[in-house]
């Protein structure tokens, strides 16, 4: 007879627990400490007790696909994240049933894709002269605030257009108060100031969105864009899809893009500027591959493979998620393990990134591993993996090369700050303020 699944409570469980909370109040003070420990007592597989609630976590390949790519109705998203419930309602896609996700991914994607990319190329390129023509020859910037006001400006401006982006551009404060919500474990009940403030940012950013979407509605261009995509959007029966749907839609993309983008910017250009020695390679491979004075392109971008590897390598060290959650809707079987209904299963992009089984000398910022193994950059997933996969992966990484290509070109850069992460249970993003002082190069030393 084949053997019997071993139940949850059969995985390890890490030190430290308290009586009646658990891990919880470490868990919540100190994630990725607590995630450390857990792996270096017991491995690829471990379990945390978080006030009652079980969480196990799994590192091995072949329980991470088993994670990642099972249906809603057996490991479930919106379980495990109850704040976007909260913050776009139960219609959006990111929580949908499989038939439902799939059908509204596949109205995002396009946005993604072939041509809309080498659109927001020429916004990015102009977003970032903008920042460089108002930092001048020399000064000091906040890292954190100067990445989040620029990705929101190109964010709006590539999703919304240019006529409405200028609308939500100078707005990273609702966007902070309406993000002010995202709580993992925590129902937003439990912090109803945060949750008031959260809604009312919220239901700002809805009427700026359904102005918008009126506007497009009744001025259609003939090259449809995002938001045109989104007015004349239809389910499969042919029913229209209401605007109360649409403006979570986007405002959900926006929000996603945003967190991701802007934290991973930081990461890039401290990362990059704590290690000078890579700049006159980088520099280099600027002046034998981007025409002096010629516009960005997708093309020349793409030519700059010193500058991708240094991008995963921050990516793979400073990943924005710690982890990637589900949580049972039934009883499950995870590899040998039988999960119970309500058990919160994760698995961390922080952690697999630093396993020496996947990547060697994990601790070392070697940038040459993606030349010297080219599959190594398709293990990593700080953006999440197979059906969940981020629509706006490659949005987001060309939007950091543009940025970190220009300003690299236009200054030399130091840290005055040492960048320390957030250690909170959040997206571990860089703690401001991370101060850069700055000065511009000499025109000899710039490639272009």
């Amino acid at each position: 007879m084949p053997a019997t699944p071993s139940p949850a409570a059969a995985v390890p469980l890490v030190s430290g627990a308290l009586p009646l909370v658990g891990h919880l109040p470490a868990f919540m003070r100190d994630t990725v400490n607590v995630l450390e420990r857990g792996y270096a007592e017991h491995g690829q597989l471990f379990r945390l007790n978080l006030a009652g609630t079980s969480m196990v976590v799994v590192l091995h390949p072949k329980h991470r696909k088993e994670l990642l790519l099972q249906p809603e109705t057996a490991l479930s998203i919106s379980a495990a994240y109850p704040f976007l419930r909260s913050m776009f309602g139960t219609g959006f896609y990111f929580m949908a049933e499989e038939e439902e996700y799939r059908r509204q991914r596949a109205l995002f994607t396009p946005v993604f894709r072939g041509s809309p990319l080498r659109t927001y190329i020429g916004v990015m390129e102009r977003r970032t002269r903008e920042l460089i023509a108002q930092m001048g020859d020399s000064g000091e910037l906040e890292l954190v605030r100067v990445c989040g006001e620029l990705n929101l400006r190109m964010i709006v401006d590539c999703f919304f257009g240019e006529e409405f982006g200028p609308l939500f551009a100078d707005d990273l404060e609702s966007f902070e108060r309406f993000s002010g919500n995202v709580s993992f474990l925590l129902p937003p009940a439990l912090h109803p100031l945060r949750t008031w403030r959260s809604r009312t940012a919220g239901r700002h950013l809805q009427k700026l969105t359904l102005r918008c979407l009126a506007e497009r509605r009744a001025h259609p261009l003939p090259a449809p864009d995002f938001l045109q995509s989104l007015v004349e959007s239809r389910y499969a029966d042919g029913t229209p899809v209401p605007d109360s749907a649409s403006v979570h839609q986007a405002l959900g993309l926006v929000w996603a893009a945003g967190e991701t983008t802007s934290g991973q910017l930081a990461w890039a250009l401290a990362d990059l500027l704590r290690r000078p020695e890579h700049h006159p390679a980088l520099l280099a491979e600027q002046r034998d591959h981007l025409p002096p004075d010629a516009p960005l392109t997708v093309e020349s971008l793409h030519r700059l493979t010193r500058m991708d590897h240094v991008l995963y390598e921050s990516e793979r060290l400073n990943p924005l998620a710690i982890l990637i959650a589900r949580k049972t809707a039934q009883d499950t079987l995870v590899g040998e393990r039988r999960l119970r209904r309500g058990t919160l299963v994760l698995t961390s992009p922080y952690l697999v990134h630093r396993m020496p089984d996947e990547f060697p000398d994990p601790h070392v910022f070697r940038p040459d591993r993606y030349a010297e193994d080219p599959t190594a950059s398709q293990r990593l997933f700080g953006f999440g993996s197979g059906i969940h996969r981020c629509l706006g992966q490659h949005f987001s990484r060309l939007e950091i090369k543009t940025c970190l290509t220009l300003l690299l070109r236009h200054y030399e850069m130091e840290l005055i700050d040492v960048p320390r992460p957030v250690t909170r249970l959040a997206p571990r993003a860089v703690t401001a303020p991370c101060r850069v002082r700055f000065r511009r190069r000499r025109p000899e030393a710039a490639p272009g």
